[in-house]
């Protein structure tokens, strides 16, 4: 077995890992909102596998640098983030219980939300992504599903069937130039999903941290 060596440099799958940890350690109460953002943006200077080390280390995960006396998984899809393709989508499944994802991280272009009896917020107000458009396949089940986006972002409902639940988007269904479309499909079974901008309580939490949104549009675009 090889030598750990945690000085070596890492890249920006790892540095993915590292925040999708943190943001599940937020979720299940490990960490305060305050701590997570702190340790997400010390993740995104991060070089080196014992700066994330570091981040994780009370936490119950194998440390990053793990990795390197692991044994390469036989799929070369467990090699990539979730989310990189559509038989491997990024899966929020709120279960019993809830979900959410914010803050600066990167939103692949394919995703999965399960509702479930829970609730999902996918608050995409600090997000980066790499794609045109971002794939979203919709499970309502009974729960609530909350998308946050930019004011240039974008999202199209017509693939998504409502069913019992409801299903609405208070934002423009075609992209600004440059800017994602989301793009939702499956069904809402008894659920709830709206796509809205940031509302006051998003624009004030984000002051909080020293962090102004463009103002909102008038009049705000609906599907």
């Amino acid at each position: 077995m090889s030598e750990r060596r945690p000085e070596l440099r890492i890249g920006d799958r790892e540095r993915d890992a590292v925040a999708s940890a943190l943001q599940d350690a937020m979720a299940e109460g490990r960490l305060t909102m305050e701590e997570m953002q702190e340790r997400l943006d010390a993740a995104l200077q991060a070089r080196t596998y014992a700066d994330l080390d570091a981040l994780v280390a009370d936490l119950p995960i194998d440390p990053p640098s793990a990795a390197l006396t692991s044994p390469r998984p036989s799929d070369p899809r467990l090699l990539r983030a979730p989310g990189s393709s559509v038989e491997d989508r990024l899966v929020l499944d709120a279960g019993w219980s809830s979900v959410t994802r914010e803050g600066r991280w990167e939103i692949p272009p394919f995703v999965r939300i399960n509702g479930a009896v829970g609730s999902v917020r996918l608050d995409c107000l600090q997000a980066t992504t790499r794609s045109d458009i971002i794939d979203i396949e919709v499970i309502g089940n009974a729960g609530s599903i909350t998308i946050v986006v930019p004011q240039d972002w974008s999202a199209n409902l017509d693939r998504l069937s409502a069913g019992w639940g409801s299903a609405k988007s208070k934002v423009a269904a075609q992209p600004s130039r440059g800017a994602p479309l989301l793009v939702l499909h499956g069904a809402m079974g008894w659920g709830s999903l709206v796509v809205r901008h940031a509302n006051w309580f998003d624009r004030r939490r984000l002051r909080k941290q020293g962090i102004l949104l463009d103002p909102p549009r008038r009049p705000e675009l609906g599907r």
